[in-house]
This record gives C-alpha cells, structure tokens and sequence, in this order.
C-alpha cells in the first residue's frame, strides 16, 4: 500500500505539481470535445441553429462543393462584373466551369474533404438525418441543409481549437488564474458562437491569428531573455498569419501591423522585415498567379470591393458589366477611411462581442505590467488592431444583404479573447488594491463579471421565439426545387445567386444592373448555356418602394420586382410565385413546374 508521504505527493502533484498543467488542458480538451459533439448530434441544439445565412458563407459552401467534387477552384455563382473582367483581360468568357476569383482558398479548400465525407460515406456515418437519396440535394423536407451543417461544424472546430491555444497565450503571458478567465469569456461570448454558426471564415482567421499571437509572444519572450534574434519563432508567427491571410484577403493588415511590431521592438528590423516579407510574399505568390492566370487581374473580382461606398453598394458594383471606374481620386478614399473608422469606434463594444472587459485593453495600456512580456507584447495587439482597423474601413463593414449582422471583413472578432485577457488583468489589479478580504464579496465579484461578459450568450439561451429557417429571404426547399425545374446546364438569373448556387446546385447569374445586359448574355448564350429563369426574391422585393426599388439598384427590374411588368414580349414569358407567402417569383421561358405525368 502507498505511503502517506506518497499520497500526499501524488495529491500535490495533482494541485500544485507539474501534472497540474496537463490536467486542466485535458479538461478542456474534454469540455472542447463534449461541446462539438453535442453541437453535432444533439438535435435540440439545433433549435438554435437555422442554417447559413451570409451570402458570403454560401459562396464559400458551393465552392468547396465543387472541389470536393473534382471541379478544382470554381463557382456556380456568376458577377456581371466578373464577365466583364474575363473579357476584358482574357477575351474570353469560361463557358463551362467558372473560376472563382472572389473568394481567398483556405477556408473552401478546408471545407471541401468534409463534403467529400458529406457525400460518400455510409448514412451510418453521418450524424443527422438525411432525407434525400442525392446528399448534394435539397429535399422539401429538409429545412436545414446538411451541407450548412457540416461548414457550420468545421467553423465551430476552430473555434475549440482556438480556445486551447488562447489559453496557453494568456497563461504565459500572465498566469493560470487569467487563462481560465479567458477561456471563460469564450465559451461565453455569443458572438463567437454566431461566428462559428455562419460558416464564415472568421473561426479559421481566429485559430491562425491565435497561433500567430502565440508564438509572437514566444518570440518576445526569447528575445528579452537571450537578447538574440528570434529566428524560429519570427517564422513560425508569419506562416501562421500567410495562413491568416490565405482564408480571407483582409488578412494582410494584420501582416502588417505585426511585422511593423516585430520591427520596432526587436533587434534587427532590416532581417525581421526581409525575413518576414519573403516568407509572406511565397506564401501568397502561388495563389496570385493561379488568379492571374484565370482572369488576368492577381486580386481577381475581390479588389473592386475597394470602391464600395465610392462607386455605390457592391450589390451595384458587382452586378455592373462597366469594368472602368474612372474619377477615382486619395480625396475620396480619405473621406470613406475617416467615416469608417468613426463608425467601427462606434460600435467597438457590440464589435467585441459585448464581453465587458474587452475594451478595458484599452486602459490597460496605462498600466505598466511588472513582466516585460505582457508589457510590449500589449503594444504589438495594438499596432496589429491599428491595421486592421485601418483595412476594415478601407474595404467596408457594411454588407446590405447580409442580414445577419456579421461582416466578412470584420477583423474585431480576432482581438475578443486576447483584449479579454489584458482587460481582465487589469480589472484585477483594481480589484486587488481595494483589500477586500471578505470571501463572498470576492466570489460576488467574480459572479458579476461572468454575468455582465456572457450576458448576451444567457440571452440568446433562454430566448424562446425561434423561427425554423433563416427567413426572409432564404427558405432551402423553396430554392431547392429550382433544381428539379433546370437542368444542369442550365443557367438561373437571381437576385441572391450565392443561394441559388448553393440550395439548387445551379449556375446562377447576379441579376445584371439593366435589362439591356441581361438580353445580351441571354440572346448571345455568353456563358454557354441556356437561361431558364429570373429568381426575385425578398433581396430586392423587401426594399423601399421609392428609395430602393424605384430609384434604387434594380431600378431598372422594378416592374418585374412590383410584378407589373408585361411579359408578353419578354423571352421569359411564363411566371409563378413560390414560398413563403409567395413572397419569390420565378420567370421562366416556359411552364417548368405543371406536373404533366398524368
């Protein structure tokens, strides 16, 4: 039998010792584990879940289909302005299968082995209900699309994932007790979780940056202790963020503000800045030139995002076939840089997902943290969210159709856990110079800070009104028997082409900015196949009758939107409403939908 000695070893060891460490990580990796699964298999979670509902996020989905399908890097979803841009630059317009030349490739290439999964293995196999024969199908059953499932899944992954790596950041930054806390506030913060359910690529940015922060403290750390030049870790910190930037252009700021960072705060700024610039640069050089070589233009459709607010929404600008934006001038971009960042300084507190010490980073800065670590590794968090907030003005917030309220160039997200750290240390050290010796004022405390930091998350839990899909305007069954009324080659002009591309597995056309654009690719077969319809849905139908519909971007297709158009001469001759409430309509050249089996 042990000894007392042995026991009392064994119970230190356990509490204090060096197994104290890997205990509480596998606790949470078993906490990470138990909640995916359970966010996987548990319908009654799903409760809570209605499907993707970024455009974005659908446009990603449907291009990991088609690599997972062996079609390499296409889409099904067309822009106007991309037509114009294969024209222009190639004199040709991809008659089969279109490259995408919008989305950055991490994140579909990502997704594209778990639809692969999706589609071959045995129903067994897969956790959730499967009510259709083709799993690339939408079946009028089936409210929730299995495919929004599995990228909504992915994403969550990342987030546990990046929850593990954000605790050892703030552990070695401060100390046990603020790693948990951290933790903490993830699990708590409903935003994160919202992230995570669009299927946007932000849990992949999160678990990259997280990395990245990681090792940048690492390279703080070795620096200040050896006075040497932190080859290693300075490498490592700029793969992770060519990663960064490989799931979502938007990337590149955070790039610049570390490697300004690394410059000015480590000894050798010439190498840091050759070092870190060439691995990014040949990080970035092949999937440049993949995009140069598919339309002519290295950022491919994606730049012109650029002009947004400048040129008007970029539901006008990708839907214009006009390829030249002349009268561009620094005066312009000044005024959309000041009025974008006024407004993100607006919104910084919903922006970090209402957790209450987030913004207190910003007091922290005044406090002169006793280890040097946290001390300069605070102003690189702040130089690296400078940048980004420089970039997310620059290329817009704002999304009119999104409807969701998240961005997909919103950067904020990133900094929650890590401003939530410093914001936390630094409301101790406050809390600690009142003396409070009193037990349960201790502990009241520490219940009030959980309470006002995942308040939003306590909300959203015991909200009881929750509507089965994300309507308006995305109804899966109501998009999905567009499938059954085309065939493949087929192509659909809608007003919300990334869900008829994803829900109806068709080619589908961004409803051109005039009827004249439409006639010509329609008459002319520009993209090489026959146009079987136009999809109008609440996108254009739920706007203000004067202001958007009328005067506004499909001012040209509102006798179409208000149906009072008079179809008589128009190559789509044949109409019928579809749900909910009737609510979308679908011209088509002829009647597609009369069941005429009998």
């Amino acid at each position: 039998m042990p000894s007392d000695q042995q026991v009392q070893d064994l119970v230190y060891q356990l509490e204090e010792g060096r197994w104290k460490k890997w205990i509480t990580l596998g606790v949470f990796i078993s906490i990470a584990i138990m909640a995916f699964v359970g966010f996987v298999l548990d319908p009654w979670y799903w409760g809570f879940y209605r499907g993707l509902q970024h455009p974005k996020a659908m446009e990603a989905a449907e291009v990991a289909r088609e690599v997972a399908r062996g079609n390499g890097f296409t889409t099904k979803m067309i822009r106007p302005l991309a037509i114009a841009q294969f024209r222009t630059n190639r004199g040709v317009i991809p008659g089969g299968t279109v490259p995408d030349t919008f989305q950055a490739p991490l994140w579909p290439l990502t997704v594209a082995p778990f639809y692969l999964a999706l589609d071959k293995w045995p129903d067994s196999f897969i956790p959730f209900r499967l009510s259709h024969k083709d799993r690339w199908a939408v079946s009028p059953r089936d409210y929730i699309y299995a495919g929004d499932r599995v990228i909504s899944g992915v994403a969550t992954l990342f987030l546990l994932l990046s929850i593990i790596v954000n605790y050892f950041t703030a552990r070695r930054l401060f100390d046990n007790h603020i790693a948990l806390w951290t933790v903490v506030f993830m699990f708590g913060c409903s935003l994160l979780w919202k992230w995570a359910q669009s299927g946007l690529p932000q849990m992949q940015m999160l678990f990259f940056f997280s990395t990245a922060m990681y090792t940048l403290v690492r390279a703080i750390e070795f620096h200040n202790d050896t006075q040497r030049w932190p080859f290693l870790w300075l490498l490592a910190t700029t793969v992770f963020l060519g990663f960064l930037t490989l799931c979502h252009g938007i990337g590149f700021w955070v790039f610049l503000g570390t490697a300004l960072f690394c410059a000015m705060y480590i000894s050798g700024w010439r190498k840091t800045l050759i070092l870190m610039l060439g691995v990014f640069a040949i990080m970035m050089l092949p999937w440049l030139w993949r995009t140069t070589r598919a339309c002519g233009n290295p950022f491919g459709v994606a730049i012109f995002t650029l002009v947004e607010q400048v040129r008007g929404t970029e539901n006008a600008i990708m839907r214009s076939g006009d390829y030249e934006f002349p009268g561009l001038s620094p005066t312009i971009f000044r005024q959309k840089l000041q009025s974008g960042i006024v407004g993100q300084f607006s919104n910084l507190f919903s922006s970090l997902g209402g957790v209450l010490v987030a913004p207190a980073f910003f007091l922290g800065l005044l406090h002169n943290f006793k280890h040097p670590t946290p001390r300069g590794f605070r102003w690189g968090l702040l130089s690296i969210w400078v940048f980004s907030v420089i970039g997310m003005a620059l290329f817009n917030l704002a999304e009119e159709d999104a409807g969701s309220g998240l961005s997909a160039n919103d950067l904020n997200v990133l900094f929650i856990p890590l401003f939530s750290s410093f914001g936390m240390a630094f409301l101790l050290v406050l809390w600690m110079r009142l003396e409070i010796s009193v037990a349960i004022l201790r502990y009241a405390f520490y219940v009030l800070v959980f309470v006002l930091c995942s308040f939003p998350m306590l909300n959203t839990l015991t909200m009881r009104t929750r509507a089965a899909v994300q309507w308006p305007p995305y109804f899966p069954p109501g998009i999905g028997i567009l499938r059954e009324w085309t065939q493949p080659s087929e192509i659909i002009v809608s007003d919300m082409p990334w869900a008829v591309a994803w829900y109806a597995d068709r080619k589908s056309l961004w409803l051109p900015a005039s009827i004249q654009e439409f006639l010509e690719i329609n008459d002319y077969r520009k993209l090489g196949g026959h146009v079987a319809g136009i999809h109008l849905t609440p996108i254009s139908g739920n706007k203000g009758l004067i202001s958007d519909i009328v005067k506004g971007d499909f001012k040209q297709w509102a006798p179409f939107v208000l149906r009072s158009v008079n179809i008589k001469d128009f190559p789509m001759r044949a109409v019928t409403a579809l749900p909910i409430d009737q609510q979308c309509i679908f011209y088509s050249d002829h009647d597609r939908w009369t069941d005429r089996s009998e």
